[in-house]
């Protein structure tokens, strides 16, 4: 019996860096100023989650190619000038781990058993995300090959 949670596959993204600007104090058009200086730098964002700090302030994680935010760094810069967040963090190199669907939404605590499944091997996960098709978790590139082997022992998925 297999008692593996069926999922249609795992999608890896390599090379980013996770960029996490955090307890920036929250007005309209906030994270339209932040996501803009990348846009207007064509800078694509592979991964991207905001959430709401114990302070009431905001959090916002994203993921970006390390070599375009390199290439860039002056937009930190420009970010911490103009949004005055109370700490920016940069962690590489990153990889992106998503699994999707179908009908994740029918299958209630899949966050969950992403987190147990890292969890048996001491994997930490820097941000999780979810929609109602997927599940992405960042991790430490150097522990990719570790965290898809705890999560084929829960999921399954096509070759």
């Amino acid at each position: 019996m297999n008692d593996r949670i069926p999922c249609g596959g795992l999608i890896e993204r390599h090379d980013l860096c996770l960029v996490e600007v955090l307890g920036v104090q929250w007005m309209p058009g906030e994270s339209c100023g932040i996501l803009g200086k990348f846009a207007a730098r064509e800078i694509s964002l592979s991964y991207l989650s905001l959430g709401n700090g114990a302070d009431g302030r905001k959090n916002m994680s994203f993921c970006v190619n390390t070599e375009m935010l390199a290439a860039n760094r002056d937009l930190l810069e420009e970010i911490e000038a103009e949004h005055s967040p109370q700490k920016i963090e940069v962690r590489a190199p990153v990889v992106i781990l998503t699994l999707y669907g179908p009908h994740f939404n029918e299958r209630p605590a899949l966050a969950s058993q992403v987190f147990s499944a890292l969890c048996v091997d001491g994997i930490q996960a820097q941000t999780i995300c979810s929609s109602i098709n997927s599940i992405s978790v960042v991790i430490e590139t150097l522990d990719r090959d570790r965290a898809v082997r705890c999560l084929e022992q829960k999921f399954s998925w096509p070759d």
